[in-house]
């Protein structure tokens, strides 16, 4: 569990994370391999981190949230009342700070729907099923764990 050394955990999306504990690295025949125990529990706290942050919100921590979301860049625009390409613009500057307006927008829509039973969650919740009926099943896949490792779903 850890070696007392931190893990810096960049595959959130995010260049701020490190791991105290909690993560193990395995050796295998095609190199280091890691895993992170209950990762759920760790993207949820990273968001909340987020949300709950004094410091401004940087492309990067948006585009986190709205994964966290589920929410395709035009679908959380949408939400937002801003462009497409606004959300691809605050994700593409990852480092740079949102202007103050969008960073308090993206934070509520977060907390609103973390907190469940709100407008911002209906209207995300409406726009996740229309994403997934005008895509259906053809850009999902899902996996599923077994004693041999992960495979495709049937």
């Amino acid at each position: 569990m850890g070696t007392g050394k931190l893990f810096h955990f960049t595959q959130s999306g995010l260049d701020n994370v490190w791991l105290a504990n909690g993560w193990r690295v395995t050796k295998t025949p095609y190199g280091p391999s890691f895993s992170i125990e209950r990762l759920d529990g760790l993207h949820e706290a990273l968001a909340r981190f987020i949300v709950e942050s004094p410091l401004p919100m940087r492309g990067q921590d948006a585009r986190y949230l709205r994964v966290m979301l589920d929410l395709s860049q035009a679908d959380m625009g949408k939400l937002l009342g801003v462009s497409r390409a606004t959300v691809i613009r605050w994700e593409n500057a990852a480092k740079a700070p949102l202007d103050r307006v969008h960073d308090i927008a993206v934070r509520a829509t977060y907390a609103a729907h973390r907190d469940g039973g709100s407008l911002v969650a209906a209207t995300i919740k409406a726009l996740q099923e229309a994403d997934e009926a005008r895509h259906g099943r053809a850009y999902r896949a899902v996996f599923e764990a077994n004693r041999k490792g992960w495979r495709l779903a049937a």
